[in-house]
């Protein structure tokens, strides 16, 4: 007896913000996605989505299904569990699933929760776009890296001791995960004289973009989709 086929995963990286700079192949696979995936905020919403939505046909039936974002991952391991299932039953059925990410799929991205559920039992392909730093340094007008520079990424999350260290050493910095941190970051920046190599990036390449130099700031909680980006040159 033949083995029924099952259904690929996409995991879909649809970049920091902009509907545009999606690629050509991320556009192609929506536009051709039995089921299209995406997290959500509480209320239902989903970036990832509204990123997408434009490239999508208006009849492609959707699963949205909501992360709650916590230092306790037990509760958003629960919620990836949940969500694996759904999919995987889509996947049984014979059906592409397309499951959106943010950004890049695999760089802080919310679909290398999935891939790691269902890698096992199901055909997947990833498929990779503009991470935020890269988009960040072009809304900036100040070129990420020349010739030999390094760079380095690092997630506003890590101790207080470790920022320091890499702030301190790094060369060129993109800072992740702002948000509830912006007012630690802009100490640590001042206390090393960097302010004047620093900039703020909020939501990057959507409409409400901003972007601030850190001397021109003051320490209130930044939105969560806020960047730090250090070129020391």
């Amino acid at each position: 007896m033949n083995k029924v086929k099952t259904g690929k995963l996409y995991g879909i990286g649809v970049g920091p913000g902009d509907p545009e700079l999606l690629t050509l192949k991320a556009v192609r696979l929506i536009k051709s996605a039995d089921i299209i995936s995406y997290p959500t905020n509480q209320a239902g919403k989903s970036i990832a989505w509204q990123i997408a939505a434009p490239h999508a046909p208006k009849a492609t039936k959707k699963l949205g299904f909501y992360v709650p974002i916590n230092v306790n991952r037990a509760a958003a391991n629960l919620a990836y569990d949940d969500a694996a299932k759904k999919i995987s039953k889509h996947l049984d059925a014979g059906l592409d699933v397309a499951c959106l990410c943010e950004g890049d799929a695999f760089f802080y991205g919310s679909f290398a929760y999935i891939f790691e559920r269902l890698v096992d039992n199901f055909a997947t392909e990833i498929i990779p776009s503009m991470p935020a730093f890269v988009a960040a340094s072009a809304a900036l007008k100040i070129p990420m890296l020349i010739q030999n520079e390094d760079l380095q990424i690092i997630p506003a999350t890590l101790d207080e001791a470790i920022l320091i260290d890499k702030i301190r050493t790094g060369n060129n910095i993109a800072i992740y995960k702002v948000g509830r941190h912006f007012a630690k970051l802009r100490q640590i920046l001042e206390k090393f004289n960097l302010l004047d190599k620093a900039n703020l990036v909020e939501y990057v390449s959507q409409k409400q973009q901003k972007v601030t130099p850190m001397a021109s700031t003051n320490h209130d909680t930044r939105p969560y989709f806020s960047m730090i980006i250090i070129n020391k040159r």
